[in-house]
Protein backbone atom coordinates (compact mmCIF):
# COMPACT_ATOMS: atom_id res chain seq x y z
CA UNK A 1 0.00 0.00 0.00
CA UNK A 2 0.97 3.65 -0.39
CA UNK A 3 2.03 5.83 2.49
CA UNK A 4 3.60 8.93 3.83
CA UNK A 5 6.40 8.11 6.15
CA UNK A 6 7.96 10.51 8.27
CA UNK A 7 12.16 10.41 9.08
CA UNK A 8 12.92 13.69 10.36
CA UNK A 9 12.02 17.28 10.89
CA UNK A 10 12.05 20.02 8.16
CA UNK A 11 11.81 17.50 5.58
CA UNK A 12 8.73 16.44 3.28
CA UNK A 13 6.92 13.31 4.17
CA UNK A 14 7.53 10.88 1.66
CA UNK A 15 5.14 8.74 -0.27
CA UNK A 16 6.23 5.23 0.12
CA UNK A 17 5.36 1.64 -0.94
CA UNK A 18 5.12 -0.35 2.68
CA UNK A 19 3.31 -3.71 3.05
CA UNK A 20 -0.13 -3.73 4.11
CA UNK A 21 -0.79 -3.91 7.80
CA UNK A 22 -2.24 -7.16 9.25
CA UNK A 23 -4.77 -7.96 12.03
CA UNK A 24 -4.80 -10.10 14.43
CA UNK A 25 -7.65 -11.59 16.16
CA UNK A 26 -9.41 -8.31 17.64
CA UNK A 27 -8.46 -6.08 15.49
CA UNK A 28 -9.76 -4.86 12.50
CA UNK A 29 -8.48 -3.47 8.57
CA UNK A 30 -9.47 -0.19 7.59
CA UNK A 31 -9.37 1.15 4.01
CA UNK A 32 -8.87 4.43 5.00
CA UNK A 33 -11.45 7.28 2.89
CA UNK A 34 -10.53 10.46 4.45
CA UNK A 35 -7.44 11.91 7.13
CA UNK A 36 -7.48 14.87 8.51
CA UNK A 37 -4.66 17.51 9.22
CA UNK A 38 -4.20 18.62 12.98
CA UNK A 39 -1.86 21.10 14.44
CA UNK A 40 -0.04 18.07 16.05
CA UNK A 41 1.25 17.21 12.88
CA UNK A 42 3.14 20.63 12.17
CA UNK A 43 4.99 20.16 16.06
CA UNK A 44 6.08 16.70 14.68
CA UNK A 45 7.18 17.87 10.93
CA UNK A 46 8.95 21.29 12.59
CA UNK A 47 10.80 19.03 15.83
CA UNK A 48 8.52 20.99 18.60
CA UNK A 49 7.28 17.18 19.30
CA UNK A 50 9.14 13.90 18.15
CA UNK A 51 6.66 10.76 17.69
CA UNK A 52 7.22 7.47 19.36
CA UNK A 53 9.12 5.72 16.90
CA UNK A 54 10.58 6.77 13.32
CA UNK A 55 9.60 5.92 10.73
CA UNK A 56 6.26 6.31 11.36
CA UNK A 57 3.17 7.26 9.23
CA UNK A 58 1.83 9.53 10.90
CA UNK A 59 -1.80 11.14 10.92
CA UNK A 60 -4.81 10.64 13.30
CA UNK A 61 -7.95 12.11 12.19
CA UNK A 62 -9.08 9.02 10.33
CA UNK A 63 -12.22 7.47 8.88
CA UNK A 64 -12.94 4.82 6.35
CA UNK A 65 -14.20 1.26 5.77
CA UNK A 66 -13.91 -1.60 7.11
CA UNK A 67 -12.40 -4.12 4.60
CA UNK A 68 -11.21 -7.58 7.06
CA UNK A 69 -12.42 -8.15 10.76
CA UNK A 70 -10.24 -10.71 13.17
CA UNK A 71 -11.56 -14.13 14.18
CA UNK A 72 -12.76 -13.08 17.55
CA UNK A 73 -14.47 -9.82 16.44
CA UNK A 74 -17.93 -9.69 16.55
CA UNK A 75 -19.33 -5.89 17.35
CA UNK A 76 -17.78 -4.31 13.63
CA UNK A 77 -18.81 -5.54 10.82
CA UNK A 78 -17.22 -5.77 7.30
CA UNK A 79 -18.26 -2.70 5.13
CA UNK A 80 -19.58 -0.77 8.72
CA UNK A 81 -18.21 2.87 8.00
CA UNK A 82 -15.94 3.94 11.21
CA UNK A 83 -14.25 6.99 12.62
CA UNK A 84 -11.22 5.78 14.53
CA UNK A 85 -10.49 6.61 17.96
CA UNK A 86 -6.59 7.24 18.41
CA UNK A 87 -5.93 6.04 21.34
CA UNK A 88 -5.46 2.35 22.57
CA UNK A 89 -5.46 1.60 25.85
CA UNK A 90 -4.82 -1.53 27.82
CA UNK A 91 -8.27 -1.45 29.63
CA UNK A 92 -6.83 -2.87 32.93
CA UNK A 93 -5.11 0.40 35.06
CA UNK A 94 -7.33 2.41 37.03
CA UNK A 95 -7.50 5.20 34.41
CA UNK A 96 -8.86 2.70 31.94
CA UNK A 97 -11.35 0.92 35.01
CA UNK A 98 -12.68 4.61 35.42
CA UNK A 99 -13.76 4.99 31.54
CA UNK A 100 -10.53 7.90 31.37
CA UNK A 101 -8.74 6.01 28.52
CA UNK A 102 -6.84 8.65 27.33
CA UNK A 103 -4.98 8.63 31.15
CA UNK A 104 -4.31 5.26 29.88
CA UNK A 105 -0.77 4.65 31.84
CA UNK A 106 -0.19 1.75 29.47
CA UNK A 107 -1.50 3.97 26.37
CA UNK A 108 -0.34 4.04 23.04
CA UNK A 109 -1.39 6.52 20.27
CA UNK A 110 -1.77 5.81 16.65
CA UNK A 111 -0.42 8.22 14.46
CA UNK A 112 2.32 8.66 17.16
CA UNK A 113 3.92 5.18 18.77
CA UNK A 114 2.27 3.28 15.79
CA UNK A 115 0.87 3.93 12.03
CA UNK A 116 -1.65 6.60 11.35
CA UNK A 117 -3.83 7.72 8.69
CA UNK A 118 -1.50 8.95 6.43
CA UNK A 119 -2.22 5.79 4.15
CA UNK A 120 -4.11 3.67 2.28
CA UNK A 121 -4.80 1.25 4.85
CA UNK A 122 -4.68 1.03 8.72
CA UNK A 123 -4.97 -2.08 11.56
CA UNK A 124 -6.46 -0.93 14.37
CA UNK A 125 -8.04 -2.85 17.82
CA UNK A 126 -11.81 -3.75 17.02
CA UNK A 127 -12.67 -1.36 20.01
CA UNK A 128 -11.15 1.21 18.42
CA UNK A 129 -13.37 1.42 15.26
CA UNK A 130 -16.58 3.26 16.05
CA UNK A 131 -20.03 3.04 13.73
CA UNK A 132 -20.48 5.88 11.45
CA UNK A 133 -23.88 7.14 10.75
CA UNK A 134 -24.67 6.77 6.81
CA UNK A 135 -25.53 10.37 6.73
CA UNK A 136 -21.97 11.46 8.55
CA UNK A 137 -19.65 12.08 5.44
CA UNK A 138 -16.15 10.77 6.06
CA UNK A 139 -14.66 13.81 5.85
CA UNK A 140 -16.41 14.84 8.55
CA UNK A 141 -15.94 11.51 10.55
CA UNK A 142 -12.47 12.48 10.12
CA UNK A 143 -12.16 15.64 12.11
CA UNK A 144 -14.96 14.09 14.58
CA UNK A 145 -11.72 11.76 15.39
CA UNK A 146 -9.80 14.68 16.91
CA UNK A 147 -10.57 18.34 16.46
CA UNK A 148 -14.43 18.43 17.38
CA UNK A 149 -14.15 15.67 20.16
CA UNK A 150 -11.05 17.29 21.96
CA UNK A 151 -13.48 20.71 21.62
CA UNK A 152 -16.12 18.54 23.73
CA UNK A 153 -13.96 16.62 26.25
CA UNK A 154 -12.06 20.39 26.87
CA UNK A 155 -15.24 21.86 28.05
CA UNK A 156 -16.40 18.76 30.71
CA UNK A 157 -12.83 19.34 31.99
CA UNK A 158 -13.14 22.60 32.58
CA UNK A 159 -16.66 21.60 34.43
CA UNK A 160 -19.10 23.37 32.23
CA UNK A 161 -22.42 23.66 32.85
CA UNK A 162 -25.34 25.20 30.70
CA UNK A 163 -25.82 29.18 31.56
CA UNK A 164 -21.97 29.62 31.79
CA UNK A 165 -20.02 32.09 30.65
CA UNK A 166 -17.09 31.17 27.82
CA UNK A 167 -13.63 32.56 26.34
CA UNK A 168 -12.04 31.18 23.62
CA UNK A 169 -8.51 32.03 22.92
CA UNK A 170 -7.39 30.89 19.64
CA UNK A 171 -10.09 29.74 16.92
CA UNK A 172 -8.02 27.24 15.10
CA UNK A 173 -9.81 23.40 14.21
CA UNK A 174 -10.33 22.87 18.02
CA UNK A 175 -11.00 26.58 19.18
CA UNK A 176 -13.39 26.68 16.76
CA UNK A 177 -15.46 23.65 17.80
CA UNK A 178 -15.18 24.72 21.84
CA UNK A 179 -16.98 27.76 20.18
CA UNK A 180 -19.75 25.48 18.65
CA UNK A 181 -19.76 22.94 21.71
CA UNK A 182 -20.50 26.22 24.40
CA UNK A 183 -23.23 27.37 21.84
CA UNK A 184 -25.10 23.77 21.55
CA UNK A 185 -24.60 22.80 25.52
CA UNK A 186 -26.30 26.35 26.59
CA UNK A 187 -23.82 28.69 27.44
CA UNK A 188 -25.43 31.93 28.62
CA UNK A 189 -22.22 33.96 26.95
CA UNK A 190 -19.00 32.98 24.46
CA UNK A 191 -16.18 35.14 23.96
CA UNK A 192 -13.89 34.27 20.58
CA UNK A 193 -10.40 35.42 20.70
CA UNK A 194 -8.02 35.50 18.28
CA UNK A 195 -5.74 37.97 15.61
CA UNK A 196 -7.36 36.27 11.96
CA UNK A 197 -9.93 38.07 10.74
CA UNK A 198 -11.71 35.25 9.21
CA UNK A 199 -11.51 33.28 12.27
CA UNK A 200 -13.28 36.08 14.13
CA UNK A 201 -15.75 36.41 11.18
CA UNK A 202 -17.03 32.43 11.09
CA UNK A 203 -16.71 32.22 15.09
CA UNK A 204 -20.04 34.44 14.73
CA UNK A 205 -21.17 31.69 12.53
CA UNK A 206 -20.19 28.43 15.04
CA UNK A 207 -21.83 30.53 17.72
CA UNK A 208 -19.37 33.08 19.50
CA UNK A 209 -21.87 35.68 20.68
CA UNK A 210 -18.56 38.27 20.69
CA UNK A 211 -15.65 38.36 19.13
CA UNK A 212 -12.21 39.80 19.66
CA UNK A 213 -9.18 40.58 17.32
CA UNK A 214 -6.10 40.57 20.14
CA UNK A 215 -3.99 42.76 18.11
CA UNK A 216 -6.49 45.26 18.41
CA UNK A 217 -8.17 45.44 21.64
CA UNK A 218 -6.49 43.96 25.02
CA UNK A 219 -8.71 41.08 25.52
CA UNK A 220 -8.86 41.01 29.15
CA UNK A 221 -10.05 44.20 29.43
CA UNK A 222 -12.63 43.36 26.61
CA UNK A 223 -14.04 40.75 28.49
CA UNK A 224 -14.17 41.90 32.08
CA UNK A 225 -16.31 44.67 30.51
CA UNK A 226 -18.89 42.00 29.04
CA UNK A 227 -18.97 40.16 32.17
CA UNK A 228 -19.20 43.15 34.62
CA UNK A 229 -15.62 43.11 35.81
CA UNK A 230 -16.47 39.64 37.10
CA UNK A 231 -14.15 37.21 34.16
CA UNK A 232 -15.97 34.49 32.54
CA UNK A 233 -16.81 31.34 34.38
CA UNK A 234 -14.69 29.07 32.09
CA UNK A 235 -11.44 30.46 30.18
CA UNK A 236 -10.07 28.04 27.39
CA UNK A 237 -6.44 28.06 25.56
CA UNK A 238 -6.29 26.58 22.82
CA UNK A 239 -3.83 28.24 20.66
CA UNK A 240 -0.44 27.39 22.53
CA UNK A 241 1.38 30.52 23.49
CA UNK A 242 2.35 31.95 26.45
CA UNK A 243 0.69 35.26 26.16
CA UNK A 244 -2.69 33.82 25.48
CA UNK A 245 -2.33 31.43 28.16
CA UNK A 246 -2.03 34.60 30.19
CA UNK A 247 -4.88 36.17 28.86
CA UNK A 248 -6.86 33.10 29.52
CA UNK A 249 -5.79 32.94 32.74
CA UNK A 250 -6.37 36.73 33.83
CA UNK A 251 -10.24 36.26 32.06
CA UNK A 252 -11.61 33.94 34.26
CA UNK A 253 -10.68 36.69 37.17
CA UNK A 254 -12.09 39.99 37.94
CA UNK A 255 -13.40 41.83 40.76
CA UNK A 256 -13.74 39.30 43.58
CA UNK A 257 -10.75 39.05 45.56
CA UNK A 258 -12.29 35.61 46.67
CA UNK A 259 -13.28 33.30 43.53
CA UNK A 260 -12.42 32.45 39.92
CA UNK A 261 -13.92 30.67 37.08
CA UNK A 262 -11.90 27.67 35.57
CA UNK A 263 -8.97 28.15 33.01
CA UNK A 264 -8.49 25.02 30.72
CA UNK A 265 -4.96 24.54 28.44
CA UNK A 266 -5.85 22.65 25.58
CA UNK A 267 -3.06 23.31 23.49
CA UNK A 268 0.31 22.08 23.44
CA UNK A 269 2.67 24.49 25.26
CA UNK A 270 5.96 24.88 24.85
CA UNK A 271 6.89 27.65 26.70
CA UNK A 272 6.51 28.19 30.11
CA UNK A 273 3.88 29.50 31.88
CA UNK A 274 3.27 32.44 35.06
CA UNK A 275 0.27 32.25 37.21
CA UNK A 276 0.69 35.98 39.09
CA UNK A 277 0.14 36.24 42.31
CA UNK A 278 -1.18 33.27 44.54
CA UNK A 279 -5.14 35.04 44.45
CA UNK A 280 -5.04 34.45 40.47
CA UNK A 281 -7.44 31.34 40.41
CA UNK A 282 -8.82 31.35 43.99
CA UNK A 283 -11.45 28.89 44.85
CA UNK A 284 -11.02 28.25 40.48
CA UNK A 285 -9.04 26.01 38.80
CA UNK A 286 -6.34 25.58 36.14
CA UNK A 287 -6.48 22.29 34.28
CA UNK A 288 -4.60 20.63 31.60
CA UNK A 289 -7.27 18.53 28.88
CA UNK A 290 -5.47 15.79 27.08
CA UNK A 291 -7.41 14.70 23.78
CA UNK A 292 -10.34 13.01 24.41
CA UNK A 293 -11.78 9.60 25.77
CA UNK A 294 -13.75 6.68 23.17
CA UNK A 295 -16.83 7.63 25.59
CA UNK A 296 -16.40 11.27 24.23
CA UNK A 297 -15.95 10.08 20.77
CA UNK A 298 -19.28 7.96 21.15
CA UNK A 299 -21.03 10.80 22.27
CA UNK A 300 -20.19 13.84 19.71
CA UNK A 301 -20.75 11.15 17.03
CA UNK A 302 -24.58 10.70 18.53
CA UNK A 303 -24.75 14.44 18.88
CA UNK A 304 -23.58 15.11 15.37
CA UNK A 305 -26.14 12.63 13.91
CA UNK A 306 -28.94 14.49 15.72
CA UNK A 307 -27.64 17.52 14.33
CA UNK A 308 -26.85 18.97 18.16
CA UNK A 309 -23.97 20.93 15.90
CA UNK A 310 -23.43 21.74 12.31
CA UNK A 311 -19.95 20.64 10.83
CA UNK A 312 -20.74 21.84 7.44
CA UNK A 313 -18.41 24.84 7.45
CA UNK A 314 -15.42 22.64 9.61
CA UNK A 315 -13.57 21.71 6.63
CA UNK A 316 -12.37 24.65 4.25
CA UNK A 317 -10.12 22.56 2.48
CA UNK A 318 -9.97 19.30 0.55
CA UNK A 319 -7.31 17.39 -0.85
CA UNK A 320 -6.58 14.38 -2.80
CA UNK A 321 -4.52 11.50 -0.78
CA UNK A 322 -1.22 11.95 -2.65
CA UNK A 323 -1.04 15.83 -1.77
CA UNK A 324 -0.78 15.27 1.49
CA UNK A 325 2.85 17.48 1.36
CA UNK A 326 0.74 20.60 -0.63
CA UNK A 327 -1.75 20.41 2.50
CA UNK A 328 0.58 20.97 5.17
CA UNK A 329 2.33 23.67 3.54
CA UNK A 330 -0.93 24.95 3.34
CA UNK A 331 -1.79 25.10 6.51
CA UNK A 332 1.31 26.21 8.03
CA UNK A 333 1.67 29.14 5.26
CA UNK A 334 -1.86 30.46 5.77
CA UNK A 335 -1.90 31.95 2.89
CA UNK A 336 -5.54 31.18 2.41
CA UNK A 337 -8.43 31.22 4.53
CA UNK A 338 -7.79 27.59 6.40
CA UNK A 339 -9.62 26.01 9.65
CA UNK A 340 -9.39 22.24 8.71
CA UNK A 341 -7.75 20.46 6.12
CA UNK A 342 -9.02 16.83 5.09
CA UNK A 343 -6.89 14.43 2.67
CA UNK A 344 -9.57 11.97 0.77
CA UNK A 345 -9.32 8.91 -1.32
Amino acid sequence: MKAFRFYEPEVPWKLEEIPTPTIGDEDVLVKIKASGICGTDLHYKHGRMEPGKIPITLGHEIAGIVEEIGNQVSDVKLGERVCVHYIISCGECVHCSQGNDNRCRNRRSIGHHVNGGFAEYISIPAGNALKLPEEMPFEQGAIVGCAVSTAFHALRVGEFQPGDSVAVFGLGGVGMHVVAWARALGASKIVGVDVAGFKLRLAKEFGADFTINAAEQDPVKEIRYLTDGWGVDVSLEVAGTEKTMEYAILSACGNSPYASGSVVSVAAQFQPIQIVGMRTLREGALRKSGDHTRDDLRRVIDLVRAKRIDLSKSITHRFPFDKLNQGIELLEERKEDVLRIVMLQ
